[in-house]
This record gives structure tokens, sequence and C-alpha cells, in this order.
């Protein structure tokens, strides 16, 4: 019973720590969509929720933090533009 409590309270905080609501940057260029946050920029998988949004608003967003990105968006430049791993965006304003 202990180890299961434990083991629920570990994914609970998993899950809490892999999902983030903050102002975030929307940068976009020839290599994908990103968002910015502390400086650092996290690829967009579904890239589909930020089309009418220009690079460098200013958004309220929620994310998770994804391993792979199964539907890799094309890109259209052979640049390489660092980043911290894929995201799928939950909500953004």
């Amino acid at each position: 019973m202990k180890r299961q409590i434990l083991v629920f309270t570990i994914l609970t905080f998993i899950a809490f720590i892999s999902c983030s609501k903050e102002n975030m940057t929307i940068i976009k260029d020839c290599t994908g969509s990103y968002l910015r946050l502390n400086n650092k920029d996290y690829h967009i998988c579904n890239i589909e929720v930020t089309e009418s949004f220009d690079s460098g608003t200013e958004v309220e967003a929620s994310f998770k933090k994804i391993g792979d990105c199964q539907t890799n968006p094309p890109t259209e430049c052979e640049m390489l533009h660092k980043n911290e791993g894929w995201i799928n965006v939950s909500k953004i304003e």
C-alpha cells in the first residue's frame, strides 16, 4: 500500500511539473515555431495553435514536454535552432 502511495505521489509530481502556464514569447523562423521561456526555446509540435500569432508576440500558454514529435513539422531551411526539446501546446492566449 505504501508503495502505491509513493508511486501515485511521484506520478502526480511529474504531471504537475511537466505542464507550465507562463508568459512566453512566440518565436518563428525557417526551422519552425517555438515558445521562449527564460531565454530557452521549446520546439512546438502542434504548430497549428500558433498560426494566428506573429513572431515576437507575448502570450500566456500551457504546454507539456514530449519526447518526440510524431508529426515532425517540415522545416524550410537547414539552419540549427538550439532548443530544449519538443512540446505540445495545450492552451495559448
